[in-house]
């Protein structure tokens, strides 16, 4: 059965014609600056449509659920195996460190430094030099982990399993956490407390560079042992091609299903209705697109949260666990219909 669901060479074909490219002509057959305005249009579209303004009355920007991903991160217990030679702020040992102990602390005979490159299985740098030592008993701590490489915001809380339960962590900013690791003495036990910043790959963060903005998790205390930290988040979709320059992914599809199809091609149309017929059909497009995105949101609204809030109870009667005594009306606010 074929699928209703839009591909990426679709939406090339509408704004190729949009634009008077001709929607049959071959994609290949296009001169550069033609395919760079086809391709633009269609990321400055999908764009839009992931992140939406808010709707006329509302005050907040709608989060699609086809955007949310469940995330994992497992935390490193304390490491010790083994001894270290020290040598300025090189340490060095026969046993195995990992790429994920950069950015952890090391303390050897009470000295503590942060550990700033991983260079080998038996070879750490450590940012300021530590008293010379030959087989030194050590400890690593491991208190700032990377977050998925799609990592574009946290929804909810950050859980582990514990015994029967799971519990969750404060959420803070860094500085406060800072603050707290500043404030006492190294301390390992359960997490309580995290935050999430921006990583430095090798540089500050600004727009000097080539890589995708990305994120950890700083965590307080440092783990005792091993955890399961487990969270929601929003994901950063990437690009639907990586061939702009020929048609070699025609067949990509956007995320959102066939159900928001027509959606994505009208956000898309918009933005070349900007490009190049803004002065004889002002809005247009955009004004579908507007349509349509109220359509979509509605849908996403309705099918994809729960289907009631549960039963709405003051615990002044008797509780029961009968269909009658819940409450699985949808609520209104403001003409936004909620589930």
């Amino acid at each position: 059965m074929a699928s209703l669901q839009v591909t990426f060479g679709d939406l090339r074909a509408e704004v190729q014609r949009y634009m008077g490219f001709g929607r049959s002509t071959d994609y290949n057959d296009l001169q550069a600056g033609q395919k760079g305005d086809v391709v633009a249009c269609i990321e400055r579209g999908l764009r839009q449509f992931y992140a939406p303004a808010p709707l006329p009355g509302e005050s907040s920007a709608h989060e699609w659920s086809f955007l949310r991903g469940l995330g994992l991160v497992t935390t490193l217990a304390p490491y010790t195996t083994g001894t270290v030679s020290i040598s300025g702020t090189a340490i060095s040992s026969g046993t195995g460190f990992t790429t994920a102990m950069a950015g952890g602390i090391i303390t050897v005979a009470g000295e503590t430094r942060r550990i700033t490159n991983f260079g080998s299985s038996s070879a750490l740098t450590v940012d300021r030099a530590m008293t010379t030592a030959s087989g030194a008993s050590y400890e690593i701590l491991l208190g700032v982990y990377d977050l998925p490489a799609d990592f574009g915001g946290l929804r909810g809380s950050i859980s582990y399993r514990d015994g029967d339960g799971y519990m969750p962590l404060r959420l803070v900013n860094e500085s406060a956490l800072q603050m707290m690791r500043s404030q006492e003495s190294i301390r390992k036990d359960t997490p309580e407390y995290a935050s999430i910043v921006p990583k430095n790959v090798s540089d500050p963060v600004d727009n000097d560079g080539t890589a995708e903005q990305v994120f950890t998790l700083s965590l307080w205390p440092y783990p005792d042992k091993v955890y399961d930290l487990v969270f929601s988040y929003t994901v950063a979709i990437n690009n639907i091609t990586d061939n702009p320059a020929s048609n070699a992914d025609d067949n990509n599809v956007p995320a959102g299903g066939m159900f928001h199809s027509e959606t994505i091609l009208a956000s898309c149309l918009s933005v070349a209705e900007q490009m190049v017929d803004e002065f004889n059909n002002p809005g247009k497009m955009q004004a579908k697109y507007q349509e349509r995105l109220a359509g979509s949101i509605s849908f996403d609204r309705r099918q994809m949260l729960p289907d009631g809030f549960g039963y709405n109870s003051d615990n002044s009667d008797r509780h029961t666990h009968l269909p009658s005594r819940r409450r699985i009306q949808t609520v209104s606010y403001k003409d936004v219909l909620y589930p």
